[in-house]
């Protein structure tokens, strides 16, 4: 455990990467959280998926290491691995862009943060999946609908991804790319898609979606 002045030295000395910053980007539009801290000064990354999810993981500690005091540990309480990185001001900017009023929303700046094709896969490797018609669901149902029509566009614009439609369903909106382009889209992702994870791209996958705030 780091003493007071150590955590204080690694919060100066650690600055994220552009590979980082896509990293979160994708993780901030899926499944992560920033967190508040006691202090709530700054805010912190909260990762937290199930134990069939470890690989996934410790490939997100991997990337997110120089932040990181300590590994992923098991949670026996819900069967899932978990760990926190530091609370830094680059987490709080990013914060006050994917947050408001507590609530993750989709940043208005979203054309500019959602450009390369790892945030992509990473976005699709937390919230994604494909249906039985060949074609990508991304699981958008905490955002309102303006907000996935914004991500609708940003996938046109930056990928060249243009067959897209938002599908209502009981708990929200989700982006529903067509056959005519998730094949495209499959392939912009493919390289960054983990092995643990390509399943997603192969067969129909069934996934559900709560709402995602900033919890303390």
């Amino acid at each position: 455990m780091a003493n007071r002045k150590e955590y204080h030295l690694m919060r100066q000395s650690v600055h994220l990467t552009d590979y980082q910053r896509s990293m979160l980007i994708g993780t901030l539009l899926g499944d992560g959280s920033l967190v508040e801290t006691t202090s709530k000064k700054n805010l912190r990354l909260k990762i937290e998926y199930c134990d069939a999810q470890r690989d996934y993981v410790f490939w997100k500690y991997e990337c997110l290491k120089s932040f990181v005091l300590t590994p992923p540990k098991f949670q026996i309480r819900n069967r899932s691995w978990m760990f926190k990185t530091i609370s830094h001001p680059e987490f709080t900017m990013l914060g006050d862009l994917f947050y408001e009023k507590r609530r993750k929303i989709v940043p208005v700046e979203i054309m500019i943060l959602l450009k390369d094709p790892l945030s992509l896969a990473v976005w699709f490797m937390d919230d994604g999946s494909k249906n039985r018609n060949d074609g990508l669901i991304l699981n958008t149902q905490c955002f309102t609908n303006n907000e996935t029509k914004r991500l609708k566009n940003c996938l046109s614009t930056n990928f060249g991804i243009d067959h897209v439609s938002l599908q209502k369903d009981k708990s929200g909106w989700r982006l529903y790319v067509q056959s005519a382009s998730s094949g495209h889209m499959t392939q912009v992702m493919k390289p960054y898609v983990l092995p643990c994870l390509t399943y997603k791209l192969i067969s129909p996958v069934e996934t559900t979606r709560r709402p995602r705030r900033l919890i303390s």
